[in-house]
């Protein structure tokens, strides 16, 4: 394997796989799509079309066949673990699309096989690859925020009504939730990786349409192990916002991940410093907006993302975002949701 392109086959063809894994490994310098599978033969000539993909397969399991060295996961949240499973257990090494499962005792099923069957298992959390959210978190680990005091992950959106037509997008007991299982998964998985283990939780929200049956936003208070708390603020019913702010003993840091702008400051801020953050802000806009990769990002995170992974595969490292990972964020999650039919705080276990 060492020094040729790792061979891919991508189980599930629909809006992820098509938007962000497929184009993401063809963007990749370290893996090739060898092969699709999906159940639906008309979404799977549409995709063999679409990126030049010869062989296709309406059952994985032929697939696997195909002497594969990484398979992305991009069924049904509902179905991730037992694919993931079946996968792994022929010995090939899996990316699953986020959520790594739709409960933690499925996450853990999922690590114990990876274990066993010595294979990687990485979740794909894309977001952790933008630019500025990497360049903060160097500045975080150099110390030069110091001690984490707190930190708000915020993603406002629209109902996203237009991304998927797949009845079990919308129905929580396939899809593991509402808003916190879709996005807020991502933005917890960003305040863990700075913040550390969480203690407790304290959560409020739901469906405030009254017409969705799941939540569509929530917000949430974390007390982390280490000191410090953290917000998480997610909503399908306000306008595009989507922030990563940090308050430490030693200075601030503000991720603004739609513009990819990263504002980091030793409590020394100017006009100055205000106006020249403005301008690369500008800039790299005018940029992303002049390559496309602005109205869609997520060939090139995902491409990061696979690179990273066959790094791992290569040379026998952890997987970048481990099921390890992906658990505590999945124990959030349930955390939340418990805190708010509770209406109480969680001890998270």
């Amino acid at each position: 394997m060492s020094g040729e392109a790792l061979r891919v086959g991508v189980i599930g063809c629909g809006p992820i796989a098509e938007r962000g894994h497929i184009p993401g490994i063809i963007k990749s310098k370290e893996a090739r799509v060898v092969a699709v599978a999906d159940l639906d033969t008309k979404v799977l000539e549409k995709t063999s079309k679409k990126f030049g993909i010869a062989k296709t397969f309406t059952d994985y399991h032929q697939m696997l066949e195909e002497k594969l060295d990484l398979v992305h996961i991009c069924v049904p949240n509902h179905l991730h673990s037992k694919v993931a499973i079946d996968v792994m257990t022929r010995g090939v090494h899996v990316l699953v699309e986020k959520p790594l499962a739709t409960s933690v005792h499925e996450a853990e099923q999922m690590v114990k096989t990876a274990a066993d069957q010595k294979v990687k298992l990485c979740e794909a959390k894309q977001w952790r690859y933008v630019p500025a959210v990497q360049r903060g978190y160097d500045i975080y680990k150099n110390g030069k925020l110091g001690r984490i005091v707190s930190m708000l992950a915020q993603w406002h959106t629209d109902i996203p009504l237009t991304w998927s037509h797949a009845q079990w997008y919308y129905n929580p007991e396939k899809s593991g939730g509402g808003i916190v299982s879709d996005i807020g998964i991502h933005m917890l998985d960003l305040l863990l990786l700075f913040g550390g283990p969480v203690n407790h939780v304290s959560a409020s929200g739901g469906d405030y349409t009254g017409t969705m049956g799941f939540d569509t936003s929530v917000q949430a208070l974390l007390q982390f192990s280490g000191g410090g708390t953290g917000i998480l603020d997610v909503s399908w019913l306000a306008p595009y916002s989507k922030i990563l702010d940090i308050v430490g003993t030693g200075g601030i840091a503000t991720v603004d991940m739609q513009y990819y702008s990263l504002l980091h400051a030793n409590y020394s801020r100017n006009p100055l410093r205000d106006f020249f953050h403005s301008a690369r802000t500008l800039v790299g806009t005018v940029r992303r907006v002049l390559n496309k990769d602005f109205f869609n990002p997520l060939p090139r995170l995902y491409a990061a993302l696979v690179d990273d992974l066959a790094d791992s595969i290569r040379n026998d490292k952890p997987p970048p975002i481990p099921g390890e990972i992906a658990i505590e964020a999945l124990k959030l999650k349930e955390a939340i949701y418990q805190s708010i039919a509770e209406k109480s705080e969680v001890k998270v276990s």
